[in-house]
């Protein structure tokens, strides 16, 4: 390989980490089209005021035509990609590009505004130019591992400088061009720290979470064995109790003439030893009759198709870069799982796999996720299928279970496959780890179905 060629993909595997370290939301609710129609309609009058208004004419020193000029790329970039991106759930790796493009060119604009401005009114705009780099750098993750943002500051102010009214605007762009430059890495890798700062408070959270449901699963196996070993009992309790009836019906035809003197007290004892043994027998109906009731959680259907949108569309905003297709094999009626804990126990054992197949091994993570749901032919249960095109499974790891607390990636408590096991085999399901043999991961749950 020549170094051109890993010099392309070393930048290429850079971007792809920097658009993964992206608040997709944040940014697109950033990048909406109103913003920018406000932007629009407030830079003229903004550069008006700076270029006409009596006292600013002299402090700015600016001439509207071409600072309105150094704002159209701007403008015209911002408003062309919020149009495109508006009924988009995420951003492709190229509008993450067209994105960089135009942040740099409203540092441009800006810079542009400090070049031709009195020496006076280009202080001013440089503060505004620092707030705008720092701003940019926290919303849009600048590190100097993954400097995009960084390097387009970097040649707007370069573009800029050429446009300053005198020598003096030296001085100050020398000053706050590495300035702007170091807040703008700094809070962008302050930002990414705290990211990660969240992620592993949320799989701390993940780890108890887990350990509790796993305590609890153990629990309510215990409990329901143990009722169930003493709803065993019926059958004998129950002829106990019809033993002692025929012994108090026995006491009452052979006893009662015998002692005609205290007849009245021998019908009373067996009155009440015939209704203590009648309470105990509606006591022992109804308590079989509730523990049948309430041994165990039943498995409720839930319909697949929607709980694997939900899931599509909730890493799909998380990895834009990553393209995740659902695909639903559909019988005659709807696919409908029975599992414990209903639709929100299923979407976390999906989306636990998938964000999973998304991140890989930490280091390289799949850039194609495929989710197939269908009938199993031969035993007629539910069967999804998750694919990528990732580093796939360690060797080592595909012949044993999964474990709690293991994981390959740096950041992370492997609790993704652990958990999702857990919940499956509670409630009967199962599920399957293998490489495929062109490259990549396959997980295939099987999961109990309810039939129509």
């Amino acid at each position: 390989m020549s170094v051109r060629s890993a010099g392309r993909q070393a930048v290429r595997a850079s971007f792809r980490r920097w658009t993964r370290a992206q608040n997709a939301p944040e940014v697109m609710a950033a990048a909406a089209l109103g913003p920018w129609l406000a932007l629009c309609a407030l830079v003229p009058c903004m550069l008006a005021m700076a270029a006409w208004a009596p006292g600013a004419r002299s402090f700015f020193g600016l001439h509207f035509g071409k600072a309105l000029l150094c704002a159209a790329p701007m403008l015209l970039s911002g408003v062309i990609f919020s149009l495109v991106h508006r009924k988009r759930r995420r951003i492709e790796p190229w509008g993450w590009a067209w994105l960089a493009v135009g942040v740099a060119a409203m540092h441009f604009f800006v810079a542009a505004l400090m070049a031709m401005s009195a020496l006076p009114g280009a202080a001013v705009i440089a503060s505004l130019f620092l707030f705008t780099t720092a701003f940019h750098g926290r919303l849009h993750r600048v590190t100097p591992h993954q400097p995009f943002l960084a390097l387009g500051t970097a040649l707007a102010l370069g573009l800029a400088l050429p446009l300053r009214g005198s020598d003096d605007h030296l001085a100050l762009f020398g000053v706050i061009g590495p300035v702007a430059l170091t807040a703008e890495l700094y809070l962008g890798t302050f930002a990414v720290q705290h990211d990660l700062a969240r992620a592993d408070a949320e799989r701390l959270r993940a780890a108890v979470h887990a350990q509790l449901l796993e305590q609890q699963e153990r629990d309510v196996g215990r409990l329901s064995q143990a009722l169930a070993e003493i709803l065993g009992y019926h059958h004998d309790i129950d002829n106990a109790l019809m033993a002692a009836g025929s012994a108090a019906d026995m006491l009452a035809v052979l006893g009662a003439p015998r002692l005609p003197p205290g007849r009245s007290e021998f019908e009373e004892l067996l009155r009440r030893l015939n209704d203590s043994l009648t309470q105990i027998r509606d006591m022992v109906t109804d308590a079989r009759t509730k523990g049948r009731r309430h041994a165990g959680t039943e498995p409720e259907p839930v319909d697949l198709s929607p709980v694997l949108d939900s899931v599509q569309a909730s890493v799909g905003l998380r990895f834009p870069d990553v393209d995740i297709q659902v695909e639903v094999e559909q019988p005659p009626s709807p696919l409908r799982a029975l599992m414990r804990g209903g639709a929100p126990t299923l979407r976390r054992v999906v989306e636990n796999l998938v964000l999973n197949a998304c991140e890989g091994d930490g280091e390289e993570g799949a850039a194609r996720v495929h989710i197939l749901a269908r009938v199993e032919p031969l035993s007629g249960r539910l069967e999804v299928t998750i694919t990528d095109d990732g580093p796939g499974f360690p060797p080592g790891q595909l012949g044993r279970p999964a474990e709690a607390l293991y994981t390959s990636k740096a950041h992370a408590t492997g609790l993704g496959l652990y958990t999702s096991e857990c919940l499956l085999r509670a409630s009967g399901g199962m599920l399957h780890r293998q490489n495929a043999s062109e490259g990549g991961a396959v997980l295939r749950m099987v999961l109990p179905r309810e039939y129509p």
